[in-house]
């Protein structure tokens, strides 16, 4: 007969985002996961598996909130153009408002774990590509619709959003200057117009 859970998953799933988060997945040992979940190891192999599955649950648990950011974005504004400037904008809104220096969580995985494990760069990878179709998208109906210029193609527009994108969450990670954050992102905006 299979265990039953007898704790809060999400509450649980919740702390373990959390310690990666600061201390990534190396610096996050087995013992950092039981002080930290209140479970022993045989309960959190048993529910969630050894730890790098852990940290891919808590990996696809943060893209799906990121999605709601991005949904958001469609629905406030008003053109495409308009959906980017929000993206930016509420992004120095996260640095600000990042006491902790967190960082991005994706970004932070990116940079800790693509190059050394293969099931992992192929996620965020794939993570990527769908990121620079959401601007291509924008772009591309920008630019049917006259908010965006076409001086260069849907696809370089998003490749070069996309970078921007990451470059500003990593400038944020050392800097919570509001106003050079907004000159960067007045800048990155300016190339659409």
């Amino acid at each position: 007969m299979p265990r039953v859970e007898v704790f809060d998953r999400v509450h649980v799933l919740e702390k373990v985002k959390d310690l990666f988060w600061n201390k990534g997945f190396n610096g996050t040992s087995m013992q950092d996961l039981v002080d930290t979940t209140g479970l022993n190891r045989s309960s959190i192999y048993n529910s969630f598996g050894n730890k790098k599955a852990l940290y891919e649950l808590v990996l696809n648990q943060y893209q799906e909130e990121n999605k709601g950011f991005f949904k958001e974005a469609l629905i406030q504004a008003k053109n495409p153009f308009e959906v980017i400037r929000y993206i930016f904008e509420n992004c120095i809104d996260q640095i600000i408002n990042d006491d902790q220096g967190k960082g991005c969580f994706n970004m932070n995985c990116t940079t800790e774990m693509s190059r050394s494990d293969k099931e992992l760069k192929h996620f965020l990878t794939h993570r990527q590509e769908a990121s620079i179709a959401f601007y291509r998208d924008l772009v591309e109906e920008g630019q049917q619709h006259g908010v965006i210029n076409e001086k260069d193609t849907p696809d370089n527009y998003a490749h070069y959003l996309y970078s921007a994108f990451q470059g500003l969450r990593m400038t944020g990670m050392l800097s919570k200057d509001t106003h050079k954050l907004q000159s960067i992102v007045d800048n990155i905006l300016i190339t659409l117009t």
